[in-house]
């Protein structure tokens, strides 16, 4: 399967037919163009690393498939760690048939957090009906630039669709999330999303994030962001939107810029070390 080239909102594409979609930009492609330099972004999406995944990232992975009922089979290893040669090659054998390998002990946490969302006052009944990871396609309308997105759920109710987002966390407390929210750029992911949904037809009338902790007694919190930080976000989408457009325009991936670069100190840098004179 290719990946779509006509706007709308599409099942069952493949995952990796979606993040290897080379004629569409997504909300990650787009924070991450805003990070580096147009010349070091190309090379990167041109050369994508084979990174192992962490122990926290398959466990995050299979929370997902728990929840939303898709996603790479399990594999149980019946060991207390990895550290004999025989179960680091099977992990190694696992991971390369797109399984995920995870020790009893991780299985149990991983189950433990999927029921406590599943049965969470909020988030259970919002899980409860729909449909799991969306991928949608639209044209923005200023640039002509097409953008994709990929919902973990789309819940339909009488007044409206809901896009929800599951994500494992250290804490789902709204202080922490916050901080989460800032770390990682949601709010530009949020407003990605439903710029895109909208643009392929079937916009979105709400979006939330559904966070559950890591630590027991994995504690889940449904978290909706302010209007404003939305905005924000936009805001800081259409810049990234702009960026890539003239990239693809001129066929142009500039560096740094040519020249000596003046560099500065912020202000409370010289502060600092004034009150230590």
């Amino acid at each position: 399967m290719t990946a779509p080239t006509v706007p709308g909102v599409y099942a069952g594409v493949p995952e990796h037919v979606y993040h290897g979609d080379l004629g569409s930009l997504s909300s990650s492609g787009a924070r991450r163009l805003l990070e580096l330099a147009p010349k070091e972004w190309l090379y990167e999406r041109d050369h994508p690393e084979t990174r192992e995944p962490t122990p926290e990232m398959e466990m995050g992975t299979d929370v997902h498939t728990d929840v939303l009922g898709v996603g790479p089979r399990r594999v149980e290893i019946k060991a207390p760690d990895f550290k004999k040669p025989a179960d680091q090659k099977r992990r190694k054998e696992i991971r390369a048939r797109g399984e995920i390998p995870l020790l009893t002990r991780q299985i149990a946490t991983v189950e433990a957090m999927a029921e406590a969302v599943l049965t969470d006052a909020d988030a259970g009944p919002l899980l409860a009906s729909g449909v799991p990871e969306l991928s949608a396609y639209g044209r923005d309308p200023i640039t002509g630039v097409m953008m994709r997105a990929r919902t973990d759920w789309v819940h339909e109710r009488s007044g409206g669709r809901i896009g929800i987002d599951l994500k494992t966390c250290d804490s789902s407390s709204p202080a922490d999330f916050a901080a989460e929210v800032r770390r990682w750029s949601y709010h530009v992911q949020q407003a990605w999303y439903e710029q895109v949904f909208a643009e392929a037809g079937q916009p979105l009338d709400a979006f939330v994030f559904v966070a559950v902790a890591k630590r027991r007694p994995h504690l889940v919190a449904v978290h909706e962001l302010k209007p404003r930080v939305v905005d924000l976000g936009r805001d800081i989408a259409r810049r990234a939107l702009d960026k890539y457009a003239r990239c693809i325009e001129h066929n142009e991936w500039p560096g740094h810029g040519r020249g000596f670069h003046q560099i500065d100190l912020p202000d409370w840098e010289f502060k600092k070390e004034l009150y230590r004179s």
